[in-house]
């Protein structure tokens, strides 16, 4: 009976099919503790992912560990290297959070073209009767972006990169797509131009979205110089990982006006805490690493996850969901 250890709980969805082969026996933390992980690791034989680091150090405790599930895409928490060695797959989810990671993009947008925050906090102050001519004034002198006919860099063509593009074109966005590991006629079939370095073109769109995956360690793709080369009054938006960003300088560049607004669903650290600098900023869009957050997305993020574990042991694991499809022979991947 292989032994799986779901280190943070999933949707009910994937329990459901967790309990449809009996054969299997769950181990569940719902709220872990990395001293957790390292008294229950020896024993597993499968790791469904969702919350914590899986380490080297922790990983040379797993004896018995022949595959890890990662209820996500990102794979930034996960010693893939000594996964490798050892012959540990590692599987992801595949398109599952697409939809939503893109969405929450295309809200974000959306949000920091029109400064929502700025607007919201308006209205919610203003004073009626003799305010009234005071409101209109601070009012007009928000400032806004109409989205149709400008242009938008897209950092990264994966599968959330794609959603946004389509999203983004709907909206009459000119489409411009960097990422050196595309084939340029992937994105120009779809009528966007495609570049392989996003500085290239960063310097005359207005907004900039980041799609791409980050490796532990990787200095921020995105920092002082970077943002002062962008046009001034432009849009920023990063929905991949905090650490592709200085925070600082994304700061600096929102507080004095050099970026029209930005928004994050990533961070250095989460929570960020009170005193964050973003929290001080009315023209920035922030929201808690939610994108895949809808009822939705974390069901097939669940589903995906247990149904990885269960392809890996009947011998059908998917290769297009490996990270790593070189750590073993397994038929099927």
């Amino acid at each position: 009976m292989p032994k799986v250890l779901f280190v943070g709980d999933i949707h009910p969805d994937g329990h459901r099919l967790f309990d449809s082969r009996p054969e299997f026996e769950r181990v569940l933390f719902k709220d872990p503790k990395p001293a957790d992980l390292l008294e229950v690791i020896p024993e597993a034989e499968a790791i469904v992912l969702r919350k914590l680091h899986l380490g080297s150090e922790t990983l040379a405790k797993a004896e018995r560990l022949k595959m890890v599930s990662r209820h996500g895409v990102g794979y930034d928490n996960v010693d893939v290297d000594h996964l490798t060695r050892f012959g540990i797959p590692l599987l992801t989810v595949g398109d599952a959070n697409a939809a939503s990671v893109a969405e929450h993009a295309m809200m974000m947008i959306l949000a920091a073209a029109r400064r929502l925050p700025a607007c919201m906090e308006l209205v919610r102050t203003a004073e009626g009767g003799a305010g009234r001519e005071e409101f209109l004034v601070a009012r007009d002198e928000v400032g806004t972006m109409e989205l149709a006919n400008k242009s938008i860099l897209i950092v990264g063509f994966g599968r959330v990169g794609r959603r946004l593009a389509k999203l983004a074109s709907a909206f009459d966005m000119k489409v411009v797509v960097a990422d050196p590991f595309v084939e340029p006629r992937l994105p120009e079939s779809f009528g966007f131009r495609h570049v392989g370095g996003f500085e290239e073109a960063m310097e005359a769109v207005d907004c900039i979205v980041l799609c791409l995956p980050a490796k532990a360690g990787d200095a921020p793709l995105f920092g002082k110089s970077q943002f002062a080369r962008m046009k001034k009054g432009a849009l920023f938006v990063n929905v991949a990982r905090g650490s592709l960003v200085d925070e600082g300088a994304l700061a600096d560049a929102v507080e004095q006006g050099h970026l029209l607004s930005a928004g994050t669903d990533v961070w250095h650290e989460l929570p960020p805490g009170p005193d964050h600098r973003f929290m001080s900023l009315p023209n920035m869009i922030v929201t808690p690493h939610c994108a895949a957050h809808t009822d939705a997305c974390l069901s097939r993020m669940a589903v995906i996850s247990v149904q990885n574990v269960f392809d890996f042991f009947d011998g059908k694991a998917k290769r297009e969901l490996c990270v790593n499809p070189e750590a073993i022979n397994t038929v099927g991947i």
